[in-house]
C-alpha cells in the first residue's frame, strides 16, 4: 500500500460500503421482491388465476408461497442484524485490513448468505415454470415467426463495449501470468472457469433468443421485453466481470490490494443494482398482462 494512504480513510470507506450491502442486498431488494409477489398474490388470486399456482392445487400452492415469504423475511432480517454484528465486532476489535489482500473473503462469504434468498426463489420459480410446461393443454397453439434478432434487444455498443473488456482482461492476465511454459494449475483454472462463464452466457442468450417460451402461458409482449431485460442484465454482466478482475489484477500489480474487501462489496452491490434492480425497473409488475393466466383463457 503506497504510505499516503490513511488506514483510517480506507476502513471508513469499508464500513461505508459495508453498510451499503447490508442495505442494498439484505434489506432493499428483498423488501421490493416480496412487495412484487405480494402484489401479484393480493391481485391475481388462484380462485380466479389458477395458471399462475400450479402444483398439486392452486390453494395449496398460493399457501406454500405465503409461507416461503414470511421466512424469507425473517432470514433476510436475521442476515442483515449479523452484518451490522460483524461491522460492530470491527470496530471494537481495532479490525484492519490485510495490507497484501485476502480479507475480501470474508465479504463473499457474508454475500453467499445474502444471496441465498435470491437463489432459493430463482430455484422455485423454474419449479413453478416446469408445473406450467407439464400442466400446459392449451388447445389453440400459435407460433410467432418473426425471427429475434440479438440487436434487436440490446444495443451493438453495449456487445462490443464487453467483448472488448474480456480481450482486454484476457491479454492483461495472460501478460501478467508470465512464461506459457511456466503455468501453473490456478493459471488454467482462471482461463477455463471464466471462458466457461463467457460461454455460458453467450448460450443463455441463444436459449431466449431461438429457444420455446420458458412461460407457456405468457403474452407476447411480456416475453420480448423479459427477453430484452435478460439479454441486457447477461451482456452487462459479462462487461462488469471482466472490469472486476482487470481492477483486482491492477491492485495486485500496484499494490493496492488493501482495498480488494473495497472493490468486491462494491461490486457485489452493482451487480444485483444491474440486475435484479434492472429487472424490476424494466418488468413493472403493474404493466404485466396476468389475465393469460385466468381460468379458461386461451393462450396468444
Amino acid at each position: 500500500m503506497p504510505a499516503d494512504f490513511s488506514m483510517t480513510v480506507i476502513l471508513a470507506i469499508f464500513y461505508l460500503v459495508f453498510l451499503g450491502q447490508i442495505y442494498v442486498i439484505s434489506i432493499h431488494y428483498p423488501n421490493k421482491m416480496m412487495k412484487r409477489i405480494r402484489y401479484v398474490h393480493d391481485n391475481y388470486p388462484p380462485i380466479d388465476y389458477p395458471k399462475l399456482y400450479p402444483g398439486k392445487t392452486p390453494e395449496f400452492a398460493s399457501r406454500s408461497l405465503m409461507t416461503r415469504l414470511k421466512w424469507i423475511g425473517a432470514y433476510c432480517k436475521l442476515v442483515a442484524a449479523t452484518g451490522v454484528g460483524i461491522l460492530a465486532y470491527m470496530l471494537g476489535s481495532g479490525y484492519e485490513p490485510a495490507l497484501e489482500g485476502g480479507d475480501e473473503i470474508f465479504v463473499m462469504l457474508y454475500f453467499f448468505l445474502q444471496a441465498a434468498p435470491f437463489l432459493y426463489l430463482a430455484v422455485k420459480e423454474y419449479q413453478q415454470f416446469s408445473n406450467m410446461q407439464a400442466g400446459y393443454k392449451s388447445t389453440v397453439r400459435s407460433a410467432d415467426l418473426r425471427p429475434r434478432r440479438l440487436f434487436d434487444f440490446v444495443h451493438p455498443s453495449y456487445l462490443f463495449a464487453a467483448v472488448a473488456m474480456f480481450v482486454i482482461w484476457l491479454g492483461f492476465y495472460i501478460w501478467q501470468a508470465g512464461d506459457i511454459t511456466a503455468w501453473g494449475g490456478e493459471t488454467y483454472a482462471t482461463l477455463i472457469l471464466i471462458m466457461g462463464m463467457q460461454g455460458a452466457y453467450a448460450l443463455i442468450i441463444a436459449q431466449h433468443l431461438h429457444g420455446k417460451k420458458v412461460d407457456p402461458y405468457q403474452a407476447r409482449d411480456d416475453q420480448m421485453r423479459t427477453i430484452g431485460v435478460t439479454i441486457n442484465i447477461l451482456v452487462i454482466s459479462s462487461f462488469m466481470i471482466s472490469l472486476f478482475l482487470l481492477l483486482t489484477q491492477l491492485a495486485d500489480e500496484f499494490a493496492f490490494e488493501v482495498f480488494d474487501p473495497v472493490m468486491t462489496s462494491f461490486y457485489l452491490q452493482l451487480c444485483l443494482i444491474l440486475g435484479v434492480g434492472q429487472t424490476f425497473r424494466t418488468v413493472k409488475i403493474e404493466d404485466v398482462d396476468f389475465e393469460v393466466y385466468r381460468a379458461d383463457t386461451p393462450v396468444a
